[in-house]
């Protein structure tokens, strides 16, 4: 205890101290950055696809996250700007959350209004150009053109990172929602029926947890009628 307090002392009145070991750490993580990212996009290419091909291969899930994506585009619609709303899909509903959440009985309301619009043709609003899956598309083509470069000119340089970050973003937009539209997500909604809305509590029962953290979550349950 003694030799913490001195240390503390001593960094207190003396901050210039902290320079030597900040200049060390800062060295060290710039010598593990490129290991880091070649560990990470190998990661990607193999984990991501993989997360794509659980969701396309069951519908409930595509159908509900059709639904989602139809609720958060039908509320963004209403308030005319984007929203700082993220969603799950499961196989019995979807959730939301954030902090431009409105009230739960506009959020089963505009589910509903979705739900009613998909069936009758709108199936443009299962797809959402903030989704998830473009995300991960992005990190995708990340890495997967990090990997090619790498083992193509087998080096790292600043330029090929930069290189293979904009060929991702350029890419992955169209790419996401390729994949939305025939993997993650499914239209034809019309054997799913909408049943309620439950809040999510507060992890750690506070009531006034909402001024510390405003992020709220909602589950939307569904069934198939069929």
């Amino acid at each position: 205890m003694p030799f913490l307090l001195i240390l503390f002392v001593l960094l207190l009145f003396f901050p210039y101290l902290l320079l030597p070991l900040m200049i060390f750490f800062g060295i060290g993580i710039l010598f593990l950055l490129p290991y880091v990212l070649v560990f990470n996009s190998f990661y990607n290419v193999i984990t991501i696809p993989w997360q794509i091909l659980k969701i396309a291969v069951d519908k409930r899930i595509r159908k509900n996250h059709s639904l989602e994506h139809a609720t958060v585009n039908v509320l963004e619609q209403r308030y005319g700007r984007n929203l700082r709303i993220g969603g799950l899909a499961y196989a019995n509903g979807f959730s939301l959350s954030g902090p431009d959440l409105p009230s739960p009985y506009e959020i089963i309301d505009a589910a509903r209004e979705g739900h009613f619009r998909m069936i009758r043709g709108e199936t443009d609003l299962a797809i959402h150009p903030r989704c998830g899956t473009s995300i991960a598309a992005a990190n995708f083509l990340f890495s997967l053109v990090f990997i090619i470069v790498l083992f193509s000119y087998h080096h790292l340089s600043l330029v090929n990172m930069i290189l293979a970050f904009l060929a991702a973003n350029l890419l992955s937009k169209p790419f996401g929602m390729t994949l939305q539209k025939y993997f993650t997500t499914y239209p034809d909604v019309g054997d799913i029926q909408i049943l309620d809305i439950y809040g999510k509590p507060a992890p750690f029962g506070f009531p006034f947890e909402i001024v510390v953290n405003p992020n709220r979550t909602y589950f939307i349950r569904t069934v198939s009628e069929l």
